[in-house]
């Protein structure tokens, strides 16, 4: 059954303005009618039809067409408004400016409020939020000219809120007006791209909006830095000085020498859940995720009605230090971990004509040579995990060993489908096409490969699966929409398993 139009577009079709509304098809895909307010005719009545009214002014030739007493009227009446910068400041009488800077500037957005459309970021949060003049220029260093607009001189009070300003002039980038029984709310939605892969200024360009329409970000949280090992271990420490049901363990050391660290959560007579990430070192992302799920787990045991307290969680958030440290995929023996478990490793083919230390897929001398595969093959040999999670970024798939419980990991593939729809918009990397963040694609059991969710498979473990997803950004721009579905992946994994434990 189609999904019912809940959400109105009025547009003029010209400018950027278009591929907002390509966007919003791909985000919530039959949910959204597109009115062009130059052509067609409507009034309150047609818009208090809709939960949501969105509008946009590709071309500001086009502003008096746009009938912004009739979108103020549907608002007072409870409806919830969504407006782009320039039609929002005219109607209010307000100065609205396009500011361009040089010299590679990065303009951003500071989060000035916590509420529910800034969901995910604190107040004093910023994150970058610009333009670039050549629109297609997709590589950060060569967009040398940026802009980004606001609304400037704006007075708070009377229901109006600063919700972001610019990190350029200080300027309103997104504004909440309460008016009568509902809210306009309006943000520069003109100035950023499409959020491309790897993108900068425009990665979150749809995540306020998402706040606002469908509560995208439900458990995801910004973390202002990329954090060093040693400084993310500190974090660790610092996270479970708050938490006294979290304990943080040292596992051995790793390839330098310095240890590898976990958290762990639960009585360990429990059934034992295993989530790791970072094994690649430059697939850093998810690290910050599996911190945050931490962190949920200690703050709600209930959540989302689960007793999660009947499980043992056992989580290294950092599985390669050395190569995290050092943005590169091997330890600091060149070895690729996820080659050198000892699981099929005999047969495994490398690609290279010579197998060298730091080939890319180079699985050292021997099974289980390294001292990192080493210490996650003793967790999963000594609690023996009813589910390991191996977290991977590259492109959105599920990955599964080359056995397990099938009806198990179907389910568990089910439910965070289920939790990923509609919620945020990517491109695929590399510069795929453009779609909805989702885990729609799973392979089924494969051979049996020297990988780490192979090895818990053979060891008995029932679901072993491993996630890829999008990443390999050197800036903490992404993060909120990452944690979130690193969140929602592993809550995905908890609520099937306790069906079954």
């Amino acid at each position: 059954m189609p999904e019912r139009q809940t959400i109105l577009l009025l547009t003029d079709g010209t400018g950027r303005g278009g591929s907002i509304g390509t966007d919003l098809d791909l985000l919530y895909p039959g949910r959204v009618r597109r009115l062009n307010f130059t052509r067609e005719r409507y009034g309150v009545r047609l818009l208090g039809q809709y939960k949501h009214v969105i509008t946009v002014v590709g071309d500001g030739c086009n502003l008096r067409k746009l009938d912004y007493a009739a979108v103020t009227a549907y608002a007072k009446a409870g409806g919830q408004v969504i407006s782009c910068l320039y039609e929002y400041a005219r109607s209010r009488g307000l100065h609205f400016s396009k500011t361009h800077v040089m010299d590679r500037i990065r303009p951003g957005m500071k989060i000035e409020m916590e509420k529910d459309v800034t969901r995910g970021y604190a107040a004093g949060d910023t994150l970058w939020w610009y333009g670039t003049v050549s629109s297609g220029a997709t590589d950060a260093m060569y967009s040398n000219q940026m802009f980004q607009r606001q609304v400037m001189g704006l007075v708070e009070g009377g229901g109006v809120s600063l919700l972001g300003s610019s990190t350029v002039n200080g300027g309103a980038v997104m504004v909440e007006e309460k008016v009568g029984k509902g809210r306009i709310v309006a943000m520069d939605l003109l100035s950023p791209n499409r959020p491309f892969y790897n993108s900068w200024g425009s990665t979150n360009k749809y995540l306020f909006v998402g706040n606002v329409i469908s509560e995208a970000v439900r458990y995801g949280r910004h973390y202002p830095e990329r954090l060093s090992y040693d400084g993310f271990v500190d974090a660790m420490h610092a996270l479970a000085e708050r938490h006294p049901d979290l304990s943080v363990q040292a596992e051995g050391p790793c390839s330098d020498g310095r240890q590898v660290w976990s958290f762990n959560i639960g009585d360990e007579a429990n059934p034992t859940i295993y989530f790791g990430a970072a094994i690649h070192g430059w697939e850093w992302e998810n690290a910050f995720g599996l911190m945050r799920l931490a962190e949920v787990l200690c703050e709600n045991p209930g959540v989302e009605r689960m007793n999660t307290r009947k499980l043992h969680f056992k989580i290294v958030p950092i599985q390669n230090p050395w190569g995290y440290d050092h943005f590169t995929r091997q330890n600091g023996n060149g070895v690729d971990l996820n080659r050198n478990f000892d699981c099929h490793w005999r047969q495994f083919q490398e690609t290279q004509d010579v197998g060298m230390p730091w080939d890319y897929n180079y699985k050292g001398t021997r099974p289980a040579s390294e001292r990192e595969v080493q210490i996650v093959q003793g967790i999963i040999d000594r609690h023996r995990p009813v589910c390991v999670i191996d977290y991977h970024t590259a492109d959105y798939i599920m990955l599964l060993p080359h056995r397990g419980d099938r009806a198990l990991l179907e389910g568990i593939h089910r439910d965070i489908r289920r939790r990923l729809k509609d919620r945020y918009l990517t491109q695929r990397p590399y510069g795929g096409p453009y779609q909805q963040v989702n885990m729609e694609r799973i392979t089924d059991f494969g051979p049996s490969e020297p990988y780490c969710i192979s090895y818990a498979a053979e060891q008995g473990t029932p679901a072993a699966f491993l996630i890829e997803m999008s990443g390999n950004r050197d800036d903490v721009h992404a993060l909120v929409m990452n944690t979130d579905t690193v969140v929602e992946i592993c809550l995905a994994a908890v609520k099937q398993c306790l069906k079954v434990s």
